[in-house]
């Protein structure tokens, strides 16, 4: 993340929180704040205080100019703009902060945005941040916690489709008003120990293809656009009793692209 030196000079008081938008900072709360991103500096309170006897306000800018460019500058931003840390001042508004922070920021590129209750910087030249999360055990129960989590769409894409545990979940989110699509392999072990796919979602059943008859054999979930299950794990019930493997992945990145493979499926 970098910033304009005109950036970095306009946001130093919400650091401080000398422009009483954000929670006042004293002097030992500052290098405190700073020490939670590499900083090791100490408040001496029989010598000059801050460190080389500096304003709090000419210690916040220095340490800027230091971070910039950065991911450091990037967490210490989300720290400010943490709700717990404007819970120290319940007379601070956090949105009346950041929509005074994010013009500043939007000249460089960047806001500030609210993603499930926290404030994250957004900018094109950011890495996309993937929280992968991987399990060997309790995979149905897995599937399920992310599916009743889900809030807009649930794409699913695997060869067999019959475990009733997962289905019945699946209808749940439908009966919400979610869009819940799938695509499955056409043959004879949906047809015999799965539903009648197309009375509960929509559905497309992918027939083999090519003189070898080669199958669909995908097994990934995409929810809400950010969340991706995928793995060695069929949807089915002797699936529970293999050993089998599950990634949930948390990136709007990868989920445009598992996106994309199951629009084409689809097509």
């Amino acid at each position: 993340m970098k910033l304009s030196d005109l950036t970095l000079e306009s946001i130093k008081e919400f650091i401080s929180g000398d422009n009483k938008l954000t929670p006042g900072l004293s002097g030992p709360n500052i290098l405190k704040l700073f020490n939670q991103v590499g900083y090791k500096d100490v408040y001496k309170w029989k010598d000059g205080g801050m460190p080389n006897s500096m304003s709090r306000n000419e210690y916040v800018i220095e340490k800027l100019y230091e971070l910039n460019g950065t991911k450091e500058l990037i967490k210490l931003l989300e720290i400010v703009f943490d709700p717990r840390h404007f819970a120290k001042d319940q007379e601070k508004d956090i949105k009346v902060a950041v929509e005074k922070i994010n013009p500043l920021l939007q000249q460089d590129g960047y806001r500030l945005d609210e993603i499930d209750g926290r404030y994250k910087i957004i900018g094109s030249d950011l890495p996309d941040e993937i929280e992968v999360e991987i399990h060997f055990e309790e995979i149905q129960a897995q599937i399920i916690e992310q599916i009743k989590n889900a809030k807009y769409s649930i794409w699913l894409a695997v060869a067999w489709l019959t475990d009733k545990i997962l289905l019945r979940e699946l209808y749940k989110k439908k009966q919400e008003g979610l869009s819940v699509r799938i695509v499955v392999l056409d043959d004879e072990i949906n047809k015999k120990h799965g539903i009648e796919y197309e009375n509960f979602f929509e559905t497309k059943r992918f027939k083999p293809i090519g003189k070898y008859e080669n199958i669909m054999h995908h097994k990934f979930c995409v929810i809400d656009l950010k969340t991706i299950i995928h793995g060695s794990y069929n949807w089915t019930n002797k699936a529970r009793w293999n050993k089998e493997t599950i990634s949930i992945d948390n990136s709007r990145e990868l989920a445009e692209k598992f996106s994309t493979e199951f629009i084409d499926l689809i097509k």
